[in-house]
């Protein structure tokens, strides 16, 4: 049971939001901090927003912020709503099953067994629960401009 990177680079950004002192950053901030692609964290981000993870503001002072508090955020969500599919074997996916044991092959049905496990393993996690053990790390502060006055 392997996640995409894509789905790895969702989860970080969403952690680094949580851990972010202001609750918000910037796609750039982000890929800096991981030394990832900015387009490809484009797209990343584009989706947690679509699928209620994020809310993005354009403009200046803009940037993005989780949706709900950490605690709300179920890992397990998080994983289902950014991979593409769960097909852990080749006779998981329909269009290819050229497997010559099935349809009575108890390999598959242990393998999705294992699967649902891991996935419900995911679902018993939250964000928060994913910030428990981090050490601190020195995120970028954001300049903040005072009026004198």
């Amino acid at each position: 049971m392997q996640l995409t990177s894509y789905t790895d680079y969702a989860l970080r950004v969403l952690m680094y939001l949580a851990m972010s002192p202001n609750g918000q950053a910037t796609i750039s901030e982000i890929a800096g901090f991981f030394n990832i692609s900015r387009n490809h964290l484009v797209k990343i981000v584009h989706q947690l927003g679509s699928k209620g993870f994020v809310n993005t503001t354009r403009g200046k002072g803009g940037g993005l912020a989780l949706q709900r508090p950490p605690a709300m955020i179920s890992v397990g969500a998080v994983v289902r709503a950014m991979e593409n599919h769960f097909n852990w074997v080749e006779c998981f996916d329909p269009t290819q099953q050229h497997c010559r044991f099935l349809p009575n092959c108890a390999l598959k049905h242990v393998l999705e067994r294992a699967g649902n496990a891991y996935l419900q393993v995911l679902d018993e996690a939250t964000l928060a629960d994913m910030l428990l053990d981090i050490t601190p790390v020195a995120l970028p502060q954001k300049e903040t401009f005072e009026n004198p006055a």
